[in-house]
């Protein structure tokens, strides 16, 4: 039996023995959405309500530009922050896909040793202290379940000038009522100075201690147990993490390891006796030295790349769901680059043989040998960050999805007063229409994106006999209109009617005298008008209605799906959702209502 959920959350966090585990301020575990490669995400129905005791971690990098861009420098700089540009920095970002799309043959690579992109990432090859993508990442991750990013401190440098910015932004954003995940370390190179530095200078000093992210009672922290001495081993909870287990001397039995990569079926790591799995990684790809790539499934590569589909992802989340460990360390967000080598190395290189002298790339080359879920340009776009959400949503659970069990009459009058006791609530992030200038990588000088403008925070549904009335709440009064003004889409659940992207209808492209267009989806991004319909407004709200036998709704029980958007284009292109304007709910994600 479905309950009224009243969607008007504050960030939960929800202690566990110690541990914290994240919930969508904005409720974006009931939210639904359909991915590009056309496939739905599960809801509580499907999969159970939360389960208060699984975790998802996943690998986070902030090394970018700190290590040079059009040649790479052999130390960052004494701060170890984001390196000043050279007038010299002209010829990057090398991209390794653009590259071999040009001369597949003869890739015209960047110098050895320089950093090359696996393709360019959706909101551009932007610098870790870039604060719209810090968080706009918060965002995504917080909607995606992710409860603890795991900051890449691997090769020794511990980036304190990008973790300090991270931090600040994700302490600013809980304040404003926003949900973001907490913060690990996972440690490798030098290990014993590296885990005295993170503590000298994080944790003994209790610098952001409420974003550190706790395990058994302590904070979490990956690195080898030798290197932490007898005041950081009481401090710590340790696990020791790298990559692969099998064979591995260092994974041994798998006591208090935990892998970042492993080849299928993945082997678990477990704390307190062999039989209680405590945690087990997750991979998008593995590594195009030993050529897993995206597609690889089934025990191998295909000669045919299925980059698009997610096989790999799937079949190693198919082996996490059925360990059901507490933790599953995705692997990963945002790695993006590799150092190009041509000396000595492998004998092959994405399953090809390799002459001494070629070049070849450590973890990342292209879209099929890469690892990151964030949006990219071109090839798979946003496939994998829904197939990530989706995951998330079986292993951790979900809230059940809200449900009207009444109807409610508003007068379409501009006074809104009788918008008060209509339920449910669906909210959307407050201040997500942040505005964004900051510098790109190499001969990049900035990225600036000043569409946010009206914020979407409250949206609801009123349900009647012949009637459907939506209302919409923005932060500050509304601007005034323009072709790209406050539209909604609406789709009709169950219906085999011409949709695109689910959507049935999209009010607002137009309007005359009082009214708004309605306009009836003809298959694809094709529209047909249908009607106008009268709207109203006053300072930050907005209000309209719609006769049911237009949106060819009959009966009381029904379900529909929406969203509100302002100032993206309306061309066709649902990523638009992502970084234009605002969008309510998030990126492709569309609210749910259910009237019984």
């Amino acid at each position: 039996m479905k309950s009224v959920l009243v969607l008007l959350l504050s960030p939960l966090l929800f202690p566990s023995h110690g541990i914290a585990q994240l919930l969508s301020s904005s409720g974006a575990d009931t939210w639904v959405a359909t991915d590009g490669a056309g496939r739905s995400l599960v809801t509580e129905t499907q999969h159970g309500n939360i389960r208060r005791n699984r975790y998802v971690g996943i690998f986070y990098f902030i090394w970018h530009g700190a290590h040079g861009y059009d040649q790479h420098t052999t130390v960052a700089p004494p701060d170890e922050g984001v390196m000043p540009k050279l007038p010299t920095d002209t010829a990057s970002p090398y991209d390794n896909s653009k590259i071999l799309a040009a001369h597949p043959q003869h890739p015209q690579y960047g110098p050895h040793l320089a950093w090359h992109y696996w393709a360019e990432p959706y909101f551009g090859y932007y610098l870790p202290d870039d604060e719209w993508i810090i968080r706009k990442h918060a965002q995504m991750l917080s909607d995606a379940g992710v409860d603890v990013i795991i900051l890449d401190v691997t090769n020794a440098y511990i980036y304190l000038p990008q973790v300090s910015k991270l931090a600040i932004i994700y302490q600013e954003m809980r304040r404003e009522g926003k949900s973001t995940p907490s913060l690990a370390f996972i440690v490798n190179t030098s290990p014993e100075k590296t885990v005295q530095r993170l503590y000298d200078s994080l944790y003994k000093p209790r610098r952001f201690q409420d974003l550190w992210f706790y395990w058994k009672g302590k904070p979490l922290l990956l690195c080898p147990n030798e290197a932490a001495t007898a005041e950081t081993r009481a401090f710590f909870t340790i696990r020791r993490s790298w990559a692969w287990s099998k064979d591995q001397e260092w994974f041994g039995d798998g006591k208090d390891k935990w892998t970042w990569v492993d080849h299928t079926p993945q082997a678990y790591g477990w704390h307190e006796s062999k039989d209680k799995p405590e945690q087990i990684s997750v991979a998008m790809a593995e590594h195009p030295v030993f050529n897993i790539g995206r597609s690889f499934h089934d025990g191998k590569q295909p000669d045919e790349q299925r980059s698009a589909e997610g096989l790999y992802f799937a079949e190693q989340w198919k082996r996490a769901l059925e360990v059901d460990p507490e933790f599953v360390f995705v692997t990963g967000w945002n790695e993006w680059i590799a150092m190009r080598f041509n000396g000595s190395g492998p004998k092959e290189f994405i399953g090809k043989p390799r002459k001494a002298g070629e070049t070849f790339f450590v973890d990342l080359y292209n879209a099929e040998y890469s690892r990151d879920a964030e949006p990219v340009k071109g090839a798979f776009r946003d496939n994998y960050y829904y197939q990530l959400v989706n995951n998330i949503r079986k292993f951790k659970g979900a809230r059940s999805l809200p449900v009207a069990k009444q109807e409610y009459v508003v007068r379409m009058d501009g006074r809104f007063a009788d918008w008060q006791p209509v339920m449910p609530v669906f909210k959307d992030d407050a201040g997500d229409t942040f505005h964004r200038n900051h510098p790109g990588w190499g001969r990049i000088k900035a990225y600036v994106n000043n569409t946010g403008r009206n914020d979407i925070v409250t949206a609801k549904v009123a349900a009647e006999k012949e009637y459907i009335s939506f209302y919409v709440r923005t932060a500050e009064p509304l601007t005034q209109p323009d072709s790209s003004w406050m539209q909604l889409y609406i789709g009709i659940k169950d219906s085999w009617q011409p949709h695109w992207e689910g959507f049935r209808f999209l009010l607002g492209r137009s309007r005359r005298k009082g009214k708004v267009s309605l306009e009836r989806c003809k298959g694809g991004w094709s529209w047909e008008q249908v009607a106008y319909i009268p709207y109203r407004t006053q300072a930050n709200e907005l209000e309209l209605r719609i006769p049911k036998k237009m949106l060819d709704i009959t009966g009381s029980a029904f379900t529909l799906d929406f969203k509100w958007v302002d100032n993206a284009p309306a061309d066709g292109d649902p990523l638009h959702w992502l970084d234009k304007g605002d969008a309510a709910p998030n990126a492709r994600f569309r609210y749910r209502f259910i009237k019984e």
